[in-house]
């Protein structure tokens, strides 16, 4: 199973990252998303069955 979340460069979004790797994801993508002021990243999860 995946799943997606966003990490916004003043950090929010951290917690349900550290949520979904306390259930068992791991991390499979991280994309940078730099803009001209922000840098946001797109994280792909998967859990094994």
């Amino acid at each position: 199973m995946q799943t997606s979340l966003i990490i916004e460069s003043n950090g929010s979004g951290k917690e349900k990252l550290e949520a979904l790797l306390s259930q068992g994801y791991t991390v499979v993508s991280i994309t940078a998303n730099h803009g001209k002021s922000y840098n946001d990243f797109l994280i792909i999860l998967e859990k094994k069955d």
